[in-house]
């Protein structure tokens, strides 16, 4: 049971993680006039526009959410990493699906794919050394 409570709060806490991150990034990189955020087709036609700051604010939440959703769910199970990797497992999935959905760049797509096992590994890895 601790292994699906693990999984299930470390995906709250990478979810969220990643959320906040990028929100960050779009503050501090706003969006370009005439973008509507909550419009795919917006999103997609604009891809091309989106600075390239708040794009790296997409891969950092996604390296920092699916390391510390890791690292919670290790942290809660206590058995193994599988959990954490379970989670950076899921949280691909999600990072695949916005890759499907809207058309980015070569470099983006494959930087989003690398990103999230490795991450979570290092997280798990990082919790499960310190839990002995």
């Amino acid at each position: 049971m601790r292994n699906v409570v693990g999984v299930f709060m470390g995906m709250i806490a990478g979810g969220t993680l990643v959320a906040m991150v990028e929100g960050l990034g779009h503050v501090l990189f706003p969006l370009p006039e005439g973008v509507n955020p909550t419009d795919i087709e917006s999103l997609k036609a604009n891809m091309d526009k989106i600075p390239l700051g708040s794009m790296l604010f997409v891969l950092l939440g996604w390296v920092l959410g699916s390391g510390a959703g890791s690292a919670l769910a290790v942290w809660i199970s206590r058995s193994s990493i599988v959990p954490g990797i379970i989670v950076g497992g899921l949280l691909m999935a999600g990072g695949i699906a916005n890759m499907v959905m809207l058309p980015h760049s070569i470099w983006f797509s494959v930087a989003g794919f690398l990103v999230f096992l490795p991450s979570a590994w290092f997280g798990a890895q990082l919790v499960k050394q310190r839990l002995g």
